[in-house]
């Protein structure tokens, strides 16, 4: 990983103000949340030792090998928009990778509900947010991301429904170049939040769910129902179909699509 390179490209009017890089440290997002760090801060590690995903799950990371990530930014939004920051997040992850791996099988990488990113149906990317001063005007959230970009080894747990952009594409990715090119169309393209109609209709274009049988949970413990996806909202929530063709809307809870729960 070149900071050097990223800090001469990245630091600058309407981007970043600070980097910090960490050899090795237990948790981005929980080093964000207990500091009290600059707006446009990005933390990055070589080696991630306690990061966590959703329902509080481990995230794996290859040593040196790996994107793992947390971009501070204050944000003006209202409560109830809150949600488009993930979908923007994963919307602008998932571009920046699908742009890099142009003509390296990109046409079978798709975005999960809500925040997740699959390349051949395997989970390469997730992302944690948490937002801070919920009822001031300005919000500030803390974005984390993980990216499995070389690794080739996962866990037994995990190798059978995770991968990376090394496996599906079958050569290395230059880590600083995908990460400069994330942050930069993250910067590029805020305006987006704004018209959350326009973010939901394109992350909808690349998800492949939409018409397919899922099982879905809310909680952690909960049990997995079966049913089938009609839709996506414009407030992110998933619409869906029950066995008997009562029609449901869930803003919160994991699926699964013929894989195990990441």
């Amino acid at each position: 990983m070149n900071i050097e390179l990223l800090k001469k490209e990245l630091i600058k009017d309407n981007c970043l103000s600070e980097i910090m890089f960490f050899d090795e440290i237990g948790s981005t997002n929980e080093y964000a949340r207990k500091h009290d760090l600059p707006d446009n801060t990005l933390l990055i590690t070589d080696k991630q030792t306690k990061g966590s995903g959703r329902f509080s799950r481990n995230w794996e990371s290859a040593p040196g090998k790996d994107l793992t990530f947390t971009l501070v930014k204050k944000i003006n939004i209202g409560i109830d928009d809150i949600f488009l920051i993930n979908f923007y997040t994963s919307y602008i992850i998932f571009n920046s990778i699908k742009k890099i791996c142009a003509g390296r099988s990109a046409d079978n990488l798709f975005l999960k509900w809500p925040n997740d990113i699959l390349f051949n149906g395997k989970k390469i990317s997730g992302i944690l947010t948490d937002v801070r001063d919920l009822r001031s005007e300005t919000k500030n959230f803390i974005i984390g991301a993980g990216i499995n970009v070389n690794c080739s080894e996962f866990s037994d747990g995990i190798k059978s429904k995770a991968t990376s952009i090394l496996k599906e594409s079958g050569s290395e990715m230059d880590k600083t170049l995908l990460l400069k090119n994330i942050i930069l169309n993250f910067y590029k393209n805020l305006d987006l939040i704004n018209d959350g109609k326009k973010l939901m209709s394109l992350w909808k274009s690349n998800t492949d769910i939409i018409g397919k049988e899922i099982s879905f949970r809310q909680f952690n413990d909960g049990e997995g129902i079966s049913y089938k996806v009609e839709n996506i909202d414009t407030d992110g929530g998933l619409v869906v179909i029950d066995d008997k063709n009562n029609r449901k809307k869930f803003n919160s809870g994991e699926i699964s699509i013929g894989y195990d729960n990441l």
